[in-house]
């Protein structure tokens, strides 16, 4: 679902039709037939009760707090079972030009056609009733008001549109942190375990089954730094231990932490410490 901009110039919808409708055992309503609307959109409003809908095909129960956007070309009937019991508020609208990235007429909600409300629902039910009692008092400047509720409503709808968008874009987000910090875990973990292997980027990425170039992404996204930098620290850490502690030669603890040539290792050792191995364990 795309986010939608706001057009103001273009906020000028008509309102076709405002039905406050109720059904109860009390007051059976007749079934309606399988339809769809070719040219406007209606938006039906479950502001008490529930009642079961077929939409495209497949039954829905829709209770207080949610809306049937039915959209032109969208089918959809009301079932109205014996104990039915609810109040909806129908609107028809065309010329819905609100929002410059979307289609006339048309309001997208993803690839669904009922909308359930969260952080606006409140603000949206007392709109419907507002719109009800406008109903009621009709009287000559009445359309004017009703236009006024009506775009009001339509821009908190758009508002619990865009704040399910935020939601699942966050979900998804929260998700992809996860994965990477899993994957960051895995390859320290390996790191810390390994380290006296020989180990390059090519080898971690057969490890773990990923290409070289994501893992060092997303490593220096998490760590700040490269996997294999962290590598080089882990085995100089670990000299610099063996250095204090034991009496072995530099060829001996370059061969435990993984390096094979001992020139290259005490030229990486003096890089990172400003000392080479021998000054460091007279110092210490």
């Amino acid at each position: 679902m795309n986010k939608v901009h706001a057009n103001i110039d273009c906020y000028n919808p008509q309102i076709l039709f405002v039905i406050d409708g109720w059904c109860s055992p009390e007051i059976p309503v007749p079934e309606t037939n399988y339809h769809c609307h070719e040219d406007f959109i209606e938006l039906s409003f479950i502001t008490s009760g529930s009642v079961d809908y077929l939409i495209e095909g497949e039954k829905y129960t829709l209770k207080k707090g949610q809306v049937l956007i039915s959209n032109p070309g969208v089918y959809h009937q009301e079932l109205f079972e014996a104990n039915t019991n609810c109040r909806e508020l129908h609107i028809g609208l065309t010329n819905l030009n609100l929002f410059s990235n979307v289609k006339k007429d048309y309001i997208d909600i993803g690839n669904k056609n009922v909308l359930t409300f969260t952080k606006y629902k409140d603000e949206i039910l007392k709109s419907c009733l507002e719109i009800v009692e406008e109903q009621k008092t009709y009287n000559q400047t009445s359309p004017f008001m009703l236009k006024s509720l009506v775009m009001k409503l339509l821009v908190l709808l758009y508002r619990e549109i865009n704040e399910e968008d935020t939601t699942r874009d966050s979900k998804e987000f929260s998700f992809k942190s996860r994965e990477k910090k899993a994957l960051v875990e895995s390859i320290t973990k390996y790191l810390t375990e390994n380290y006296t292997e020989d180990i390059s980027l090519y080898t971690l990425s057969k490890n773990m089954y990923l290409s070289p170039v994501y893992i060092s992404k997303i490593f220096k996204e998490l760590m700040g730094d490269s996997p294999i930098n962290y590598l080089i620290q882990i085995r100089l850490s670990k000299a610099k231990e063996l250095l204090a502690d034991s009496k072995l030669s530099i060829k001996s603890i370059a061969k435990m932490v993984g390096y094979s040539d001992p020139y290259y290792f005490s030229k990486l050792y003096k890089k990172y410490y400003g000392v080479s191995p021998n000054k460091s364990r007279n110092a210490s």
